[in-house]
């Protein structure tokens, strides 16, 4: 788990760089749910993010029951984001901004995989 601290209204989280390498994977996955929509990115660097080389933008969508692809659904907190992405350079970390209402609860994590 990466963070459970709930965001202000635009408020930015930004989890630490990780070096892929060390990993010997293939692709990075992440989740973030939360009672407050927002955009959960995926960034790549190949110099330890002195510049950013590519960004995916994954926006919440709204869901109200869990489902095998996504269990996480709880009560109200009914916007959820996925990602399922190649790695791309040798550094990656995960990013959420927040929309603008200030969240009650959040949950972002993010793991490694082969396939």
């Amino acid at each position: 788990m990466d963070t459970t601290t709930p965001l202000a209204a635009n408020g930015i989280f930004t989890g630490q760089a990780v070096d892929t390498s060390q990993y010997g994977a293939s692709y990075i996955a992440a989740e973030a749910n939360s009672d407050q929509s927002g955009t959960l990115y995926i960034d790549f660097s190949e110099d330890n993010f002195n510049t950013v080389a590519f960004s995916a933008a994954i926006a919440t969508t709204s869901q109200t029951t869990p489902t095998a692809t996504n269990p996480f659904v709880q009560g109200t907190y009914a916007y959820n984001a996925q990602a399922h992405i190649a790695l791309l350079a040798r550094y990656v970390r995960v990013r959420y901004v927040n929309g603008a209402t200030a969240q009650t609860h959040f949950q972002l994590s993010h793991r490694f995989t082969q396939a």
